[in-house]
């Protein structure tokens, strides 16, 4: 009996929103196994790791710190990748973020008033943005694959945080510890919530997730992005710019990189440290595809990666699991997927064999 892969007239929208729910319960399944084989406890890894930051409402916070980034950096990625255009530089774009609004805190340190918060952010994102044009300008005018030099870029972009707060921000009462000082109060986001650490990030990502649903289904802005991803030999025809495309894609993903970098500098840190860099731009790949590059699916993704490093970060204590177990478990997510697309595009046909021609 054999089977071929069958390309489906439309892709099928069942499996499309079918397929991430199942790609969560696949991880479960697997990494329990792969966790129990290795030695260490599998089923209590996944109770860990997926289900105690819901149960244990003080983890609840928690979630939404962590979810507030992965949803910002998220949003914007599904803009690019509805495109084609495949920014994996949104860790540096994150990271240039955090330092240009540490550098406006710093320079402002000592001062009071309502406008340091608004121009921190302002220059996260003019500095995430900025960061995002050079692979956009590169792709533009010399083709140069925007994967390789976003990608390469976030290197670059980590060594700059080491060389700063080792020489020129280091903290000059850290004790010797490579750090910029603690923030002034009003360049810090404030806690929404008394008694907590949800702070003004959370409501900004949600807020950011439902504008993009709209300008993408509601406008000139969003229809370019789909039609230029879609079909771009019609696009050209309908009168869309492939390289206009590109450069919207690029700055827009920057820039929300970089809103994301500020709030968590101005928020959970508070001053620029070498831990900084979190992977949160790469995690942000996983949850765009898993909220099927939608703003709104882009909301639940972000909590389910979100559950992951909360989870992750108990499971360490609880159990003794490796902090690359966290990883392990968002790759799986992403691979089980990924291979669920194929089911999306194509069905599974069995081949019969016919027998040959004058046989008995």
């Amino acid at each position: 009996m054999q089977f071929r892969l069958e390309k489906r007239q439309e892709p099928s929208r069942l499996m499309l929103y079918t397929t991430p729910i199942a790609a969560v319960l696949l991880t479960m399944l697997v990494g329990a196994i792969i966790f129990s084989l290795i030695g260490y406890d599998g089923i209590g890894a996944v109770r860990e790791i997926f289900f105690t930051p819901l149960t244990n409402a003080y983890k609840w916070q928690d979630l939404g710190v962590k979810a507030a980034p992965l949803i910002i950096i998220g949003v914007g990625l599904s803009i690019a990748y509805r495109a084609n255009v495949w920014n994996i530089g949104a860790e540096g774009q994150y990271i240039i973020g955090g330092l240009a609004g540490t550098w406006v805190a710093l320079a402002t340190y000592g001062m009071t008033g309502p406008w340091i918060l608004p121009l921190m952010i302002l220059a996260g994102v003019v500095g995430g943005a900025l960061y995002a044009a050079i692979p956009a300008l590169l792709k533009t005018r010399l083709n140069v694959n925007e994967i390789l030099t976003s990608l390469m870029l976030t290197y670059a972009s980590v060594q700059l945080i080491y060389y700063l707060i080792r020489a020129p921000w280091k903290d000059p009462m850290g004790m010797g510890f490579p750090q910029t000082r603690l923030f002034s109060e009003a360049a810090r986001l404030p806690n929404i919530i008394p008694g907590t650490i949800v702070h003004l990030g959370v409501p900004i990502a949600i807020v950011v997730a439902l504008v993009a649903w709209f300008i993408m289904s509601r406008s000139v802005f969003g229809y370019q992005m789909r039609v230029v991803g879609a079909a771009p030999h019609a696009a050209r025809y309908g009168g869309f710019s492939e390289n206009k495309t590109i450069w919207l894609a690029m700055l827009v993903s920057g820039a929300l990189a970089g809103l994301a970098g500020v709030l968590e500098v101005a928020g959970p840190f508070q001053r620029m440290v070498p831990g900084f860099p979190t992977n949160y731009g790469f995690t942000a790949i996983i949850v765009a595809f898993l909220g099927r590059l939608n703003p709104l699916g882009v909301i639940f993704a972000g909590i389910v990666m979100a559950i992951t490093f909360v989870g992750g970060e108990v499971a360490q204590t609880t159990i003794g699991l490796p902090n690359a177990a966290t990883g392990i478990f968002q790759a799986m997510v992403l691979f089980f997927l990924l291979a669920g697309d194929i089911l999306v595009r194509y069905r599974l046909k069995r081949v019969v064999n016919q027998p040959a021609a004058g046989a008995a």
